[in-house]
């Protein structure tokens, strides 16, 4: 990898994640809400018989209200868990799924049967920062890249307007997204 190309990414992440904390709770849970409800507009997850979400950490958007709408619309539920070889499998999870936390700080279900990916026509991906291409900086270890590649499906960004950039830097393993969704905006993949 190019090491500029990776420190220049680092310093993205860096600063879209002290926005991201510099906003209260308040803000965060209000915008979380109004991110919800840009994404149960859209048609993509009306019709999706099944959607692949993420459990948020940290000041990250809030879809806990999506994931219990789905359940209630009859949808499943499919969350990643890390492996420790680096990979990673698919659980469903439902209302009665338990987790524990793992070291990095992640809710990883523990009596969850294997998702069946065949039934998942939409993905939520999480995110640490954007832009107006689509383009998704996450954590750095490129699970959801690797997801993405495996698993081709329409993907949806959400972030909080504070983590969307005119341009990140990219490589050819960075994976864009269909629309990333913010509190006050839908960015659509051109």
């Amino acid at each position: 990898m190019n090491s500029k190309l990776d420190s220049s990414k680092d310093d993205f992440r860096r600063i879209a994640r002290q926005r991201r904390d510099a906003l209260s709770s308040e803000e965060r849970a209000a915008a979380s809400l109004a991110i919800c409800g840009r994404l149960i507009d859209l048609d993509q997850f009306v019709d999706a018989r099944g959607l692949h979400v993420y459990l948020p950490i940290g000041s990250e958007v809030d879809i806990r209200p999506i994931t219990n709408l789905a359940w209630e619309m009859g949808k499943s539920v499919g969350l990643m868990r890390v492996m420790p070889d680096g990979g990673s499998q698919q659980f469903q999870i439902t209302p009665g799924t338990e987790f524990r936390t793992t070291e990095l700080g992640i809710l990883e279900p523990i009596n969850a049967e294997l998702f069946n990916m065949e039934e998942c026509d939409l993905v939520i991906a999480p995110l640490v920062a954007a832009d107006l291409q689509c383009n998704r900086l996450g954590y750095g270890k490129g699970y959801y890249d690797q997801f993405l590649t495996q698993f081709p499906r329409p993907a949806i960004g959400v972030a909080f307007e504070a983590q969307i950039f005119d341009q990140l830097p990219v490589d050819d393993l960075d994976i864009r997204l269909d629309i990333v969704l913010t509190e006050q905006r839908a960015i659509q993949k051109s």
